[in-house]
This record gives C-alpha cells, structure tokens and sequence, in this order.
C-alpha cells in the first residue's frame, strides 16, 4: 500500500535532513566522479575515504529510488524534489554497466536505474544532466591544461 501524502513529505524532509548532515553536504560539493571507469574501480575497491564517498552518495540515492519503487515515495514527487539524484545518475551513468561487471556487482543501483530511465520524464532529464555535464568538462578543460603546465618544473 503506497504511503500518504503526508508520510511522503515527512519522509522527503527527513531525507533533505540526511543531505545537509556534514559528510553528504562534503561528498555533494565535490560533484565530480573520476572520469575513467578503472580509476572509479581503483577508488571504489581501495577502502580509502574518496571511495567511501563515492558508495555513500549512490547508496543513498538509491536509496531514495527503491522507495519509490516500493511505494513508499511518489515517483512525481522525487522528480520534483530531488533533482540531485539526476545530476548524480547522470555523471556514473556512462560507466555503470561496466562498473557493475568489473565489480561483479548486476545489481548495483539498480533501483536508481529503473526509476531514473524508466520513465520519460527521467530519460529527458538525464539527458539534460549529461549535456550540462559535458559543458562543464569543456569548461574546465582549458582551466586543467593550465593547471599542468603550471605545476611543471
């Protein structure tokens, strides 16, 4: 039985509070996912505190779809307030087929997965999200080539 109205916004806000707890606010600020699939792997299996990062952020945005997919949250409302799990989605989207079969992991965010491009709405906006992205890649492109060749002897 899906969840009221009610026990939907109560749990949306106790969800925003989780977002605003130091480490989460830390891991959103960073919005960066390394870009090469073996260097998320490396980071992911290395046990050190990026790693751990990178699991809590996903973790908990899947979190937040499984909800959903057991009813718990209405799917329009998570749309319509968690525009975060978007942009989050869309940066490890490119590499999650094989993240999941480099880390034996078929599972791995998978209920982000089903909510995020399993409705119309989400594929357009995850494609929003990837153009976005791109843009800011090209952004910083020009900053991380002047950062080399200043950090050169």
């Amino acid at each position: 039985m899906p969840a009221l109205p009610i026990q939907q916004a109560d749990l949306i806000l106790k969800l925003y509070e989780l977002r605003r707890e130091t480490v989460m606010r830390e891991l959103l600020r960073r919005r960066r996912v390394p870009s090469l699939l073996g260097r998320l792997v490396a980071i992911v299996t290395g046990g050190g505190r990026q790693g751990g990062f990178v699991l809590q952020v996903f973790g908990y945005w899947d979190m937040v779809a499984a909800f959903v997919h057991h009813g718990a949250l209405d799917a329009s409302l998570v749309y319509d307030t968690c525009q975060e799990m978007y942009f989050q989605y869309a940066k490890i989207q490119p590499y999650l087929r094989d993240f999941r079969r480099r880390m034996n992991l078929p599972e791995w965010m998978i209920s982000l997965e089903r909510l995020i491009e399993g409705s119309k709405p989400g594929r357009k906006r995850l494609a929003v999200m990837r153009k976005n992205l791109d843009a800011m890649a090209k952004l910083r492109a020009p900053q991380n080539s002047q950062a080399a060749k200043d950090e050169k002897p």
